[in-house]
């Protein structure tokens, strides 16, 4: 009778080497077609914690750049809608220089539809809306921020025919400003209201033009008050707009500050994610030669008997 001579223990620790190294060949193709360590956590224990805190950043970062993309285009708007008000501020001020200088409006050119023009416009650039936000109402985003009474109704003079500022002639927005968290720590003040001393003196300046007739008996002082106003809008639309520029620029500085720190995560967990793919064909060779050499031993093993080892 033939017995066969094996040694149990030394079966199962072959056969332990076969299913480890079978498993290690698994990791290694699956690091190879992923280009990847592992596929949890768990794979990477070492570097895990500063991983997901690394991923956390990363996800903080793209909201930000997210939310400022908006910021951005509301900002550019709002410089488009000043840029606009000046031309229709300086129409304006045409108009009160022929009245001042001739005592009359040029031949087939009637005031009072001019000024209706320039209320209509006006309304039109302050009542702008991106993404169903109203862009100069404060944080009453919802409603038109620009919504003014009888234009022929003039404004209160006092003895002097000057008036007073009177918002509340058109503004239907709040006196909240508008901010945002553009980054970490960083805040920025970016709204402009349409009830801003150079919407209301440009308004103002219009109402008078409306309202005032060319016989009237203070018409020069009235009309020398709105031309003041006038310059006095120009002023400030022209300072809305620089600061206006100086915050677009200081959200594109923040912007390219949080790509580049984006970009440098990127590569730090691209480094503790990705496989070197040169060492895992290596060590993926060397399992198959390992796994190889376990099988030839099973063989070896399973060939051996008592006649054969006498």
């Amino acid at each position: 009778m033939v017995t066969r001579v094996a040694d149990l223990a030394n079966n199962r620790l072959v056969q332990s080497l076969i299913f480890n190294a079978q498993d290690r060949i698994a990791d290694r193709q699956l690091q190879i077609s992923t280009l990847q360590k592992s596929q949890d956590y768990a794979g990477i224990a070492g570097d895990s914690s500063r991983l997901v805190t690394l991923e956390a950043s990363r996800t903080r970062i793209d909201q930000f750049m997210s939310g400022n993309t908006f910021i951005e285009l509301r900002m550019n708007t709002m410089l488009n809608s000043i840029d606009a008000l000046k031309d229709s501020l300086q129409d304006v001020k045409n108009l009160v220089r022929e009245i001042l200088d001739d005592g009359a409006t040029p031949d087939g050119v009637d005031k009072d539809d001019i000024a209706e023009i320039k209320m209509a416009e006006i309304e039109d650039f302050l009542n702008a809306k991106i993404n169903g936000r109203f862009l100069f109402a404060g944080s009453k985003t919802d409603t038109e921020p620009i919504s003014p009474g009888t234009l022929s109704t003039a404004p209160t003079f006092d003895g002097s025919n000057t008036t007073e500022a009177e918002p509340a002639f058109y503004y239907k927005g709040d006196d909240t400003q508008i901010s945002a968290r553009i980054d970490e720590g960083v805040v920025l003040e970016y709204g402009i209201k349409a009830d801003d001393p150079g919407f209301e003196k440009l308004i103002r300046a219009v109402r008078i033009v409306r309202s005032t007739a060319l016989n009237d008996a203070n018409a020069d002082a009235k009309f020398q008050h709105a031309l003041e106003l006038i310059n006095e809008a120009s002023d400030r639309l022209q300072a809305l707009e620089l600061s206006t520029g100086v915050k677009v620029q200081q959200l594109s500085t923040t912007n390219q500050n949080l790509k580049d720190s984006r970009n440098f995560m990127n590569g730090i967990i691209s480094d503790l994610e990705s496989a070197n793919t040169f060492e895992a064909v290596a060590e993926l060779t060397q399992d198959q030669t390992m796994l190889e050499a376990s099988y030839n031993t099973v063989v070896r093993l399973s060939n051996l008997s008592l006649n054969n080892f006498l």
